[in-house]
């Protein structure tokens, strides 16, 4: 019966083998997932987009400044003409046609207010853009080292297996010259078999963590990541990093801008309490039949015209006073902001060295739980361990692998949150995806 299952046991782990990788696909770095994930990326085209709209706004607010020209044409046909004594009372018909050119000259400000309010929804959208591609960036770094991550697990696992399966084998030939009782190869097929099964467990982890990249990206159905280099590490301290931030973080900078935009708001508002003049000329020629005594046939006329409200029932009060406070809200949202940058800055940092820190600790740990299982597993072989002793050197090493591979990746997520929380990250990422 034990034979049987150690047969079944290396026949699966061959198949097992061969299916890991049944099709290797093309090999693709991060820079390049990164131009990919932009490419097609919906929410970073929506923002695209939404500098398109910001843009005819713009249009749309100029053209309340530039003059308008209008060009009207008429055609009358009556059913009869009438004439009296004097002359001619009803023509026949008439037609006539006229240019009315009208141009705003001062309406309280409010007109340049719109285009610069219009200005500035444009760069607020172009900051959304960045924001928008800054997030997806993240994500898709995330999503990259979350399959390097799956992958070195599964590697792992797999000398585990291999370590088992030697670990059994050594198990059945002592068992069967009486060196150990049964119950030790038993302990050693449960932990194969539970080896197994981690294996399946490892495999079926990274296909979802490359599910999850596809879906960031437009990658194909097969494909491999190669290993990245560490990335660039800020090596300033947390207030020239606080400073860099402040420079940088396109939030922060959305934010002054939407400022910007409030002041504006405030200055269209309070132009509802001036006058508004426009002047209008206007240049026509028309004709009829037959033409009575006193027509005339070309003429224009010029015309000021000035509008002044004087009671609306309290609605540019109102206007005004909402103004005044979205501008102070916006101003504190952006002090509120910096607040929170320098939290993320200096979170970043702290977890940035505890990260690095521990990456030395666990090297040592790996190397130390490496020569303890081979020392171990020596002795086992000469009878001079027990079964228990190697099975828990073989657990110590292996979570000693598992953790060496998470701090490893983690030092690297960690870098890149520390050039996002400073505001250089985006920047970086466009540069080497050569964007």
């Amino acid at each position: 019966m034990i034979k049987t299952t150690w047969v079944l046991s290396g026949i699966f782990a061959a198949v097992f083998a061969v299916g890991i990788h049944p099709v290797r696909g093309e090999t693709f770095t991060l820079n390049q997932v990164y131009s990919r994930a932009i490419q097609k990326n919906e929410q970073v085209q929506i923002a695209r987009e939404e500098i398109l709209v910001a843009e005819q706004d713009r249009s749309r607010a100029v053209s309340t400044v530039l003059p308008k020209v209008t060009l009207s044409g008429t055609y009358d046909r009556y059913p009869e003409k009438t004439n009296d004594r004097v002359g001619i009372l009803q023509p026949q018909y008439s037609y006539g046609g006229q240019v009315k050119v009208e141009q705003p000259l001062f309406s309280g400000g409010k007109n340049i207010a719109g285009v610069r309010i219009a200005d500035e929804q444009i760069e607020a959208a172009r900051k959304n853009l960045n924001l928008s591609t800054e997030a997806l960036l993240i994500q898709v770094a995330q999503a990259y080292y979350g399959i390097l991550k799956a992958r070195k697990n599964l590697e792992a696992q797999l000398r585990d297996v291999e370590r088992l399966t030697e670990h059994r084998r050594l198990s059945e030939l002592r068992f069967k010259v009486g060196e150990v009782t049964e119950s030790i190869l038993l302990r050693a097929e449960a932990e194969l078999a539970g080896a197994q099964a981690e294996r399946v467990a490892r495999e079926n982890d990274l296909a979802v963590k490359k599910r999850e990249l596809r879906n960031l990206t437009d990658l194909p159905e097969e494909f491999e990541i190669a290993e990245p280099p560490l990335p660039q590490i800020p090596g300033e301290t947390v207030p020239a990093l606080i400073e860099t931030a402040t420079a940088n973080r396109e939030d922060l900078q959305q934010s002054r801008v939407r400022e910007q935009i409030s002041e504006q708001q405030v200055s269209f508002a309070r132009g509802n309490f001036f006058p508004t003049l426009t002047v209008e000329g206007t240049l026509f020629s028309r004709n009829q039949s037959p033409r009575s005594t006193f027509f005339i046939d070309q003429s224009w006329t010029a015309e000021a015209k000035i509008e002044f409200p004087i009671y609306e029932g309290g609605l540019r009060r109102a206007e005004l006073s909402q103004a005044r406070t979205r501008q102070n809200q916006d101003r504190l949202r952006t002090v509120n902001l910096k607040k929170q940058l320098e939290l993320d800055v200096t979170r970043s940092y702290l977890n940035f060295n505890a990260i690095s820190r521990q990456l030395e600790s666990r090297e040592d740990q790996l190397r130390f739980a490496r020569k303890n299982y081979e020392m171990v597993s020596k002795q086992f072989t000469f009878g001079l361990a027990t079964n228990i002793d190697l099975l828990d050197a073989n657990q110590t090493l292996i979570e000693a692998e598992r953790d060496m591979i998470g701090a490893t990746y983690d030092r690297h997520l960690a870098i890149l949150d520390l050039q996002r929380s400073t505001g250089v990250f985006l920047s970086k990422a466009l540069d080497a995806a050569q964007i």
